[in-house]
């Protein structure tokens, strides 16, 4: 008798432990991915193509080229979207014709967008600021005493951000638009650097990143933080391996306490990137840069085929411990650090670029180049130096061919030091030029990377420690049942963190239809749960 009611308790308890496994594991293992809202615009052969803003729960923000003119000024047509893809206000803002757009930036609910008279660095610029609660629209012609060359632009509280380079130096200049007064941010003239980032916190307060190019003698990376005033608050020089090259870096924005440099590497002088580094900025203190070399990630190599990814990572681990840097080199684009609870998110993708080729159908942009990526709102057209990704912001004749290989995801801890990584293969994706195509939802127990082709979602999940969990096409939604999505390698969409856990797809489509096929540009609302 005792032993049945002990038998019989030890089942109740291998009952409820394999309930509550049921229960929970779903939440830790899969995710749930859904298509809430599409919206859709059809597409002429002469439209030029939308340059998509995030406006994160407030919705999405459009604007292009209308392709029209009144009264003498060019039309720029700009549509806002809320948080279901409804078009909830659409405008015609009127520029002199010889005004092109270079940048955009959205900060506390208004819409800010850099117009450039021609193509010199002596153009006079004009700022448009749009509040999205009240539709008030208002300008600001600025006409700086430098001739500079601009590669970021950024809004905080009343002052416009304009940073790029006068003379090769880097300089930022600030711009109020209350007064109508600029100054220029001290202590940046810095000979043979490149700036790398500015970017605003979350305390309005900015970043400024610059990368020291004295090779054979010193190296530094350059870190200050400064207020809206441009009053210098925080000022780091951190010494750089004098074999090693900074090629791109980004820096968080306050979301936590800590201040984290990272960023690509190479060894020598290249374009290719060896691997990735960290840093915490600590002016109180000396700092080492962390190297990662990309053998050291458990799953860079996971684009390549088996038998080469372990070849190449034996060879890269021999390389290592014999105390020199392993030889494997690709080009990386970095996209988006993520400050998390526990500490930061790092995501990168891996290209290949080939020579150059004719532009798709789809290259409608008047001057010919995408001036935007994910983290620098204005494009990267001009760098005096070779080590660096140099974007042409004017290229009207061609285009390479870009081949996107892999989404890398580096999970780094509170000081940034690596913890795990995630790689998800994104099969050659053929692009017009190396932007980001691809992002990542991150959470404690899982991580979901997601990217489209032709006509499906492509969705990896995977667990903390980086072993992959899920990896799915799922059909991309389209609004009528009597349509289908004409396949063509050339419609790729770009997916891009939007909020919480939402992100939105947006590119451009041929739409067949019994009666007559449609070309639509499209955004589908992505939910991941």
């Amino acid at each position: 008798m005792n032993f049945f009611l002990q038998t019989s308790k030890n089942n109740w308890l291998v009952v409820v432990f394999i309930s509550l496994w049921l229960l929970l594991t779903p939440t830790l293992v899969s995710a749930q991915l859904t298509q809430p809202a599409r919206y859709e615009k059809t597409q002429k052969s002469n439209d030029h193509d939308f340059t998509v803003i995030s406006m994160g729960e407030k919705g999405i923000a459009l604007i292009r080229d209308k392709n029209d003119t009144e009264h003498g000024k060019k039309l720029w047509e700009i549509i806002l979207l809320d948080s279901t893809l409804t078009e909830s206000w659409t405008y015609n803002l009127p520029i002199e014709t010889r005004y092109n757009l270079i940048g955009h930036d959205y900060q506390d609910q208004n819409l800010y967008f850099l117009y450039r008279q021609g193509e010199t660095d002596l153009g006079e610029l004009r700022i448009v600021r749009i509040k999205t609660s009240s539709r008030f629209v208002d300008e600001f012609p600025y006409k700086p005493e430098l001739s500079i060359r601009p590669t970021h632009f950024n809004a905080i509280g009343n002052q416009i951000m304009l940073g790029g380079y006068v003379s090769n130096q880097p300089t930022i200049l600030l711009f109020n638009l209350e007064n109508n007064q600029s100054k220029i941010v001290p202590g940046l003239l810095v000979n043979n650097s490149e700036l790398l980032d500015v970017r605003a916190n979350v305390n309005n307060t900015f970043n400024v990143l610059i990368a020291e190019r004295q090779s054979k003698i010193s190296k530094k990376l350059i870190s200050k933080t400064f207020d809206d005033a441009g009053v210098l608050l925080l000022d780091d020089i951190i010494e750089i391996d004098i074999d090693k090259t900074i090629l791109a870096g980004l820096t968080s924005t306050l979301v936590r306490d800590e201040l984290l440099i990272v960023g690509t590497w190479s060894e020598g002088v290249s374009t290719q990137a060896s691997g990735i580094f960290t840093v915490l900025v600590d002016p109180y203190s000396e700092q080492k840069i962390n190297f990662y070399d990309f053998g050291q990630l458990s799953h860079f190599f996971d684009y390549l085929s088996p038998k080469r990814a372990a070849r190449t990572k034996e060879k890269s681990d021999k390389k290592r411990q014999a105390g020199k840097v392993p030889d494997f080199k690709t080009h990386v684009l970095p996209c988006r650090l993520e400050e998390t609870k526990n500490g930061f998110a790092f995501y990168n993708e891996a290209y290949y670029t080939s020579h150059a080729v004719n532009n798709t159908r789809w290259n409608n942009n008047p001057y010919n180049y995408s001036p935007y990526n994910s983290y620098n709102p204005l494009y990267r057209g001009y760098n005096p130096y070779s080590y660096g990704y140099p974007y042409s912001s004017y290229s009207p004749n061609q285009s390479t061919e870009t081949k996107m290989q892999l989404a890398s995801l580096s999970i780094l801890d509170s000081k940034g030091l690596l913890v795990a990584d995630h790689g998800f293969k994104m099969g050659d994706l053929r692009v017009t030029s190396a932007t980001q195509t691809a992002d990542f939802i991150h959470t404690v127990n899982r991580n979901t990377i997601i990217f489209n082709k032709e006509k499906e979602i492509n969705l990896q999940v995977t667990q903390a420690d980086g072993l992959t969990l899920m990896n799915e096409k799922i059909p991309l939604r389209i609004n009528s049942a009597i349509e289908s999505i004409k396949s063509d390698n050339e419609n790729i969409g770009s997916v891009r963190f939007w909020y919480g856990h939402y992100l939105y797809l947006y590119g451009y489509q041929t739409l067949k239809n019994p009666e007559k096929n449609r070309d639509v540009f499209y955004i589908n609302k992505i939910n991941v749960e």
